[in-house]
């Protein structure tokens, strides 16, 4: 392979996709509008959570009981008849461990019993207590862990039955201790809510008390994978151009090799690819929020972050290629690009997110490349990865592009 030669190619190509203003509209416009108007859409259906949650049949909870008291075990227990949610008990893992699991969504939700949770709920299931609350006959707390990827109404279906539970305990203690036998029907006393017992904490973000992914960190990946993909029309149709004109032929004859002029047509898209991940950020991160939406936090490692980006782009320019090797004509190549596309980004979690999907589809869609990329992205928007957590999605990128540009190679040169 000569270096002239494939400098050449490069900026042939290079030159050629300058010339294409309708094209480079269609890959930076398209996602553009659609983060914006997605995400300013979608805002309160996603309530300040995107990601997959966990059907209600299938919400998992540890619990760690640091009081091992009678107080302690008696609420266990309560919870445990709330059949909604998946239980883990007796494990009784540090606050450390346990903030790791749930933040990896190993576990939906994670509630820690303190030492000194008895002791504390004596002293607050007095009637006086019941009725108005001091900092010393306060009722007791716990703390509740929320995944990243938690839905938002089942987090306050499960605080809900937590509180429930914890409120109908101190109103039990008091009536055991202090009152009476009450007749059947007859009303408990309701305790004053002036101190909520639930202390959450949000594993999405550490530092910032609250913080939670919101519609904005769904879309903007989502379309920035779609509109990576979407290469493959101008690609195609400029490969097969040069075919049918017979450039490829001509350049032949200057001993350029046929793997020289291919890769010199990538190079140019790639870097195409590259500019669209930057501006995508760039419209979640500062355009969005002048339109009213949320702000785009960008999380994880930023080198992981570029590596899905290449990934992304080389599975894109693969499939590209072998379009293009494959079609006949450019109406073909834009027929096939364009559909498989469409095809490939409502499967893989694009154009409908993977959480509203029933369960035989959601697994369907797990072998869409833009599942790939797309979770990829999110591992490290929600949950803060590296380049470690997104090694899956990185190997099964790279082997469809690789598998698909080595397919595009030999057809081209059976053609030649």
């Amino acid at each position: 392979m000569k270096r002239s030669g494939f400098i050449a190619s490069v900026v042939k190509e290079t030159r050629l996709l300058m010339r294409d203003t309708h094209a480079l509209a269609l890959l930076f416009l398209m996602p553009t509008i659609f983060i914006l108007v997605m995400s300013l859409a979608l805002q309160d259906v996603f309530a300040a959570r995107s990601g997959a949650p966990r059907p209600a049949t299938a919400i998992k909870v540890e619990l760690s009981d640091f009081d091992q008291s009678d107080a302690s075990r008696d609420l266990t227990a309560r919870l445990e008849t709330v059949k909604a949610f998946g239980w883990t008990t007796g494990a009784n893992r540090s606050r450390d461990d346990m903030m790791a699991t749930v933040k990896a969504g190993d576990q939906t939700f994670g509630v820690i019993i303190p030492k000194g949770y008895g002791e504390q709920l004596a002293k607050s299931a007095t009637p006086a207590a019941l009725r108005a609350s001091t900092p010393e006959t306060a009722p007791p707390g716990v703390e509740v862990l929320v995944a990243p990827d938690a839905e938002k109404r089942s987090e306050l279906i499960f605080l809900a039955a937590l509180r429930n539970a914890m409120g109908r305990q101190r109103v039990d203690t008091a009536l055991s201790r202090f009152a009476p036998p009450r007749a059947d029907g007859e009303p408990a006393p309701e305790p004053k809510a002036d101190v909520d017992p639930v202390t959450v904490t949000y594993t999405y973000d550490a530092a910032k008390s609250g913080a939670s992914p919101s519609a904005v960190q769904q879309n903007v990946p989502a379309w920035l994978v779609f509109s990576i993909f979407f290469v493959a029309i101008p690609f195609a149709q400029t490969f097969i151009r040069e075919r049918d004109l017979g450039t490829q032929r001509r350049l032949r004859t200057t001993n350029l090799a046929s793997s020289s002029q291919i890769f010199g047509k990538l190079l140019p898209y790639y870097g195409v690819n590259q500019v669209q991940v930057v501006l995508m950020f760039c419209v979640g991160i500062f355009i969005v929020p002048l339109l009213g939406g949320e702000a785009l936090q960008l999380r994880g490692d930023p080198v992981a972050l570029v590596l899905m980006g290449v990934s992304v782009s080389f599975a894109a320019l693969g499939l590209a290629l072998l379009i293009a090797a494959i079609a006949r004509t450019s109406e073909q190549a834009s027929m096939m690009s364009a559909l498989g596309n469409i095809i490939l980004g409502a499967f893989g979690g694009i154009m409908v997110p993977r959480f509203v999907m029933p369960e035989a589809m959601r697994a369907l869609s797990g072998y869409s490349p833009m599942a790939w990329g797309l979770d990829g992205f999110l591992e490290l928007l929600l949950h803060g990865g590296g380049v470690r957590d997104i090694v899956p999605e990185v190997l099964k990128l790279g082997a469809l592009g690789t598998v698909a540009i080595v397919i595009a190679l030999g057809l081209h040169r059976r053609q030649e």
